[in-house]
């Protein structure tokens, strides 16, 4: 059995090392339209800070040779023929396949595409996106930036270009931050936050109308209400688009059961898979590694020949990177809400028939293992949140009175 994947990212490189680890000796080719061995986007924010991250390459720079892989890098896959089995790569080469795993990942999305016609202006999703960003900064002597977008991906760019000592600028066109990844208390919490203790020049409520160059190099954007904002770098981080097009013609994501089959030699996972939620959300692209990793889990061990099912996604978010005040959340924020809250943190959770909906953490985020085990594992919680949430011992403590292990950072 031959194996190819499009995409080399997270899914797809866990799923080969489960095949190889599980026995599978058949071929395994690897397509990408990036140079790299498989990467974690985990990390890409601390590169850009200019931070060693000796951890980027998560499975090793040896991957391909050491399970035995052969790679196609920088070869973006331009066709895909189900019915034959094949597909062709940009430079025109043929690839037949048995199986085929599609995790071909996501883009930036721009709101203006001409945008990319000028020198200086990037999308941050990518490593090669931040090796772009990293080199125009030192070949320019970049000083001041610009990031358009105000949710994680956004934020943490923002954060990261601070910490390396730019001046930087956020411009978002909602009246808070994070508006996705938290309720509108919670999100006003971290928003006044961030804008008293960032460095960070906010500018709410706005949107890039133009940008100014000189000779095709930036040199400023100009906002909708007449604001200027002299910059040598633009980071657009307004979201992204999951690579789908190429098998499902939409740019919408690829729909697909417990079994992850979109047909019955293709199976899909990582950012491009729409897939149910693991408790009681709608079906959806949940595009974070765990759940990533876990799809690639079930697509190996279905092709050495098991019967497994994927248990759903989960839409955990934890944004603590270069910032004194983490934030953490999950789920939905429908139901009774709970709500413990000073000037230094902002706990809530969402309750539904006695068990947890969602949950915000901001600040102080010392009870996200326990109150994410809570909430994966349905425990009614009613009679004991309020005192949880109250209380300042944090998570090891509960975790040690449950007699589970410390829970392992997320990124």
């Amino acid at each position: 059995m031959k194996i190819v994947t499009v995409g080399t990212g997270m899914a797809a490189a866990e799923f080969v090392q489960q095949l190889r680890q599980g026995g599978f000796a058949g071929e395994i080719v690897m397509c990408s339209d990036e140079p790299h061995a498989p990467y974690s986007p985990c990390v890409i924010p601390y590169l850009l800070a200019g931070e060693p991250a000796d951890n980027v390459y998560w499975k090793g720079r040896d991957f391909y040779a050491r399970y035995q892989v052969t790679p196609r890098l920088g070869e973006k896959v331009v066709e895909i023929d189900r019915e034959a089995g094949l597909l062709r790569t940009a430079s025109g080469r043929i690839e037949n396949y048995d199986r085929l795993f599609y995790a071909a990942g996501s883009r930036s999305w721009f709101p203006r595409p001409e945008w990319l016609e000028a020198e200086g202006v990037f999308g941050f999703k990518t490593l090669s996106d931040m090796q772009s960003i990293d080199r125009y900064i030192g070949e320019h002597g970049v000083q001041r930036a610009v990031v358009v977008g105000g949710g994680f991906i956004g934020v943490d760019a923002a954060l990261a270009l601070r910490h390396r000592g730019l001046q930087v600028s956020l411009v978002h066109c909602h009246e808070r931050l994070l508006e996705r990844m938290t309720d509108a208390d919670g999100g006003r919490f971290a928003t006044d936050k961030l804008q008293q203790r960032s460095g960070i020049a906010f500018y709410m409520q706005s949107e890039v109308e133009a940008l100014d160059c000189n000779g095709g190099q930036l040199q400023r954007v100009w906002l909708q209400n007449g604001t200027a904002l002299e910059t040598q770098l633009l980071i657009v981080a307004t979201g992204f688009v999951p690579n789908s097009a190429l098998l499902s013609g939409r740019e919408e994501g690829i729909a697909v059961g417990d079994d992850l089959l979109a047909d019955p030699r293709i199976l899909v996972a990582g950012d491009v898979a729409v897939t149910r939620h693991a408790i009681d959300g709608p079906d959806g692209l949940y595009a974070t590694a765990p759940n990533a990793i876990a799809q690639a889990r079930v697509a190996a061990a279905n092709i050495l020949g098991g019967v497994e099912r994927y248990a759903g996604s989960l839409n955990a978010n934890v944004l603590r990177k270069h910032i004194d005040f983490p934030v953490v959340s999950a789920g939905r924020f429908e139901g009774e809400s709970v709500t413990f809250s000073n000037d230094r943190l902002f706990r809530r959770v969402y309750l539904c028939d006695d068990r947890i909906n969602g949950y915000i953490l901001v600040g102080d985020t010392r009870l996200a293992g326990y109150i994410y085990d809570l909430y994966v594992s349905r425990q009614p919680v009613a009679d004991k949140i309020q005192g949880i949430l109250a209380d300042i011992r944090g998570e090891s403590y509960y975790r040690s009175l449950m007699g589970l292990a410390p829970v392992a950072p997320a990124c």
